[in-house]
């Protein structure tokens, strides 16, 4: 898709997003059975490289417990240095290197959901933050070629003239390519989601980079009792250093949704959600 010209990088990315794809049309002008074509849109801003001296950090699991040995990176998209917390939960690493867009991210996609917490300075202590335990594998639910696909309170809706690809580099086995969720607790996790952006409802999700062509709706279940009839912004973060589908580090909307006539869920009614990531709800 060719986006016009005299838009702003960041608004580009944000309109393609929401429209996810482009597709085929047959000679009556109607839909054409032909795959849709989507492009990834790109994201670049130019920022000046910070180094990255100390960063301290330590995590428990929503039961209080110490989330021991937890993967662990300090990531900028010049470089990523990967960490592990020790068998107390705690990171305290040293890295003395010259970062673009410096992250930490926390959490692996396979037994923990991942987020990512800017780093602003060269010296930073992030304090506790929770980590979160993913269904196991056994619990996830296989990819359909289209239709519903649900975990935890989220469904993916795929197209039935869509696609869809996973990261098979990351996820080698067919067993670790299945969909699951897990709510993310805001109050406890403001470093990843930062107050300024009001989120009220967020997930981890996993197998994580899997892309939709065209973005796949998502149902949400209205676990905040929001009244029907409710507008809701969705975003995603950007976990991917690549900045295919999203800034890295930060979040970007993605879709339009609007709380169901009988109240039970959070319905996309515009865009969709194009990449497996970090997922986070407001209300506009």
């Amino acid at each position: 898709m060719q986006l016009p010209t005299t838009l702003p990088p960041a608004a580009a990315l944000a309109l393609l997003a929401l429209l996810g794809c482009s597709s085929a049309s047959d000679e009556t002008g109607g839909p054409a059975a032909a795959p849709a074509v989507c492009e990834a849109p790109g994201y670049h801003e130019d920022a000046a490289a910070l180094t990255i001296d100390q960063v301290r950090a330590s995590w428990r699991v929503p039961s209080g417990e110490v989330a021991a040995d937890l993967p662990v990176q300090v990531c900028g998209i010049n470089l990523c240095l990967p960490y592990t917390a020790n068998p107390s939960g705690v990171l305290n690493v040293s890295p003395h290197q010259s970062m673009v867009e410096p992250a930490l991210k926390y959490g692996d996609g396979f037994d923990f959901a991942e987020l990512a917490v800017p780093l602003t300075e060269a010296t930073q202590d992030l304090g506790e933050l929770v980590a979160l335990p993913l269904p196991t594998f056994a619990e996830g639910a296989a990819f359909p070629k289209s239709g519903a696909l649900s975990s935890g309170d989220l469904t993916l809706q795929l197209a039935s003239n869509g696609s869809f690809e996973h990261d098979i580099l990351t996820y080698s086995d067919d067993s670790q390519r299945v969909f699951r969720s897990v709510p993310v607790p805001i109050a406890d996790s403001s470093q990843a989601l930062p107050e300024s952006f009001g989120f009220e409802l967020a997930y981890g999700v996993a197998p994580l980079g899997t892309t939709f062509c065209p973005a796949a709706k998502l149902s949400v279940k209205n676990t905040a009792a929001w009244a029907p009839g409710t507008e809701v912004s969705v975003f995603v973060q950007g976990l991917d250093v690549s900045q295919k589908w999203a800034p890295y580090g930060t979040w970007l909307e993605v879709a339009q949704a609007r709380v169901s006539s009988d109240g039970s869920s959070i319905d996309t009614t515009s865009g969709g959600i194009p990449i497996l990531s970090s997922i986070a709800l407001r209300r506009k």
